[in-house]
């Protein structure tokens, strides 16, 4: 029961210490923009502020006097219950009774969404700890709203069925594969595009992929054996000839189909991470520019990230960003590790730069406000090349445009009238003149097609 209480005790303190750390981030970061650009912050603001941490400390306080008098009444073993142990027995009786009128358990819910806390303190911190907590309720509620950068929110739902019986057949041949050093960039592509799902189940649902498709090739084998496909009418005709010479052209189905599963499978997190990187690529010199802005004020570097993600306008770069808080705020780790380990797994390569070259800046000493006020220049200079760069695309498309899809249609078409007006069009072309018609206009519409495609896949992120 000791145990428990002191292990209760230690987990409530780390969350007091959490915020206790965002409270006193954000009461400094305001001192400072008072000072440095003599911006006028409620005052309300900072009595709430001050509050919160003057409350968190007391708590803090109580909570570790508590903590000798708990190891001292921890038992690593039970006593001997036995006649000839009476006085011992007594004593532990004694022991527990003392520890009972001594401390007291105190029960509280923090907010609507957390659960109940449960602390072990002194009988005489009680009466403090109470008031300390009832007056500070209100205000650390009201910063929380505000300041308080909030764990991540996890919607647990039920386990991925596909990912479940995925590793309930092929777990071990995954794990093991991986364990000989396989797919190590198949595991950098599932962190850049944070994933939900880890390594081993990913691999695992390749290889389950792969066995339903060799399945269904085989299904799909058999029926080709003895029926012929077609996208013309008759769709479905029966197979005529030998079978072993028809087996024999279509065995390539058996192997085809899963490989083609299982490549998409695997190439499908690298492709999703160059367009997450591409979409990060083109809000990045507007971020850099915000937070070049931010820097000149002189803040700490953390918070210049915890204003960009509340700002809200970057919803990509605000993925890589939370990784940073996370990282110093709930894993306890330095702003320079943070960064370099978040451009380790960033999908962009601009950011990556972006995020070593603030922990250079940062580790060096240097002018961090500098470093982001020539470097968002730099970006938004290639922003504007790369903006160039598609128009002068867009102009040649629209000359190749021009000659392929409207004057070598109408050149066709004059020349399919005059040869229609000898009356040899037919057998020229072994086709009725309707039907030519339709062809071509078939073919401008497929043209029209695949010109609105290639100047989509060059088209920049707005």
């Amino acid at each position: 029961m000791t145990f428990e209480a002191l292990t209760e005790n230690h987990a409530h303190t780390q969350e007091i210490i959490r915020e206790l750390y965002v409270f006193t981030n954000q009461f400094e970061m305001i001192q400072n923009l008072e000072v440095g650009s003599r911006i006028v912050i409620d005052t309300r603001e900072k009595k709430l502020l001050r509050d919160a941490i003057i409350s968190l400390t007391a708590q803090i306080k109580i909570l570790n006097n508590s903590i000798p008098d708990l190891i001292h009444n921890i038992g690593f073993y039970k006593e001997l219950t036995t006649d000839a142990r009476a006085p011992e027995i007594h004593k532990i009786e004694d022991k527990a009774k003392k520890f009972q009128e001594k401390f007291v358990q105190v029960r509280y819910m923090p907010d609507e969404k957390s659960e109940k806390v449960s602390l072990t303190i002194s009988d005489q911190d009680r009466k403090e700890f109470l008031e300390n907590l009832s007056k500070s309720n209100l205000s650390i509620r009201e910063l929380k709203k505000k300041y308080s950068v909030e764990r991540p929110s996890m919607i647990m739902g039920r386990p991925n069925a596909y990912a479940k019986i995925s590793n309930r057949f092929f777990r071990k041949l995954s794990n093991s594969l991986i364990a000989k050093g396989y797919f190590e960039r198949l595991n950098r592509d599932l962190r850049k595009i944070n994933s939900p799902f880890v390594l081993g189940s990913y691999v695992s649902m390749i290889f389950f992929t792969i066995f339903i498709s060799f399945i269904f090739s085989i299904i799909l084998f058999l029926i080709l054996l003895f029926v012929n496909i077609s996208f013309i009418y008759p769709f479905l005709t029966r197979v005529e000839g030998s079978i072993l010479l028809r087996a024999v052209k279509v065995f390539w189905v058996t192997f085809a189909i899963p490989i083609a599963s299982g490549l998409i499978f695997y190439f499908y997190p690298h492709s999703e991470s160059k367009n997450m990187g591409s979409k990060i690529d083109q809000e990045l010199p507007f971020v850099t520019i915000h937070m070049s802005a931010i820097a000149t004020s002189g803040i700490e570097p953390l918070s210049i990230f915890k204003i960009i993600m509340k700002s809200g306008e970057y919803k990509y770069t605000d993925i890589e960003f939370r990784k940073v808080m996370n990282l110093v705020n709930f894993h306890g780790k330095n702003l320079v590790r943070a960064l370099r380990d978040v451009s380790f797994s960033s999908p962009s390569a601009k950011l990556r730069e972006l995020l070593n070259g603030m922990a250079t800046t940062v580790t060096s000493g240097g002018s961090l406000s500098n470093f982001l006020t020539e470097h968002s220049e730099t970006m938004l200079f290639d922003y504007k090349l790369e903006r160039e760069r598609y128009t002068k695309t867009s102009e040649t498309f629209m000359d190749i445009y021009i000659a392929v899809v409207i004057a070598a249609p109408m050149i066709l078409l004059m020349l399919f009238i005059i040869i229609g007006s000898t009356g040899t069009l037919g057998n020229f072309l072994g086709l009725p003149t309707e039907i030519l018609g339709i062809l071509i206009i078939l073919v401008i519409v497929l043209l029209n097609i695949i010109f609105l495609a290639l100047l989509r896949m060059k088209q920049p992120a707005l």
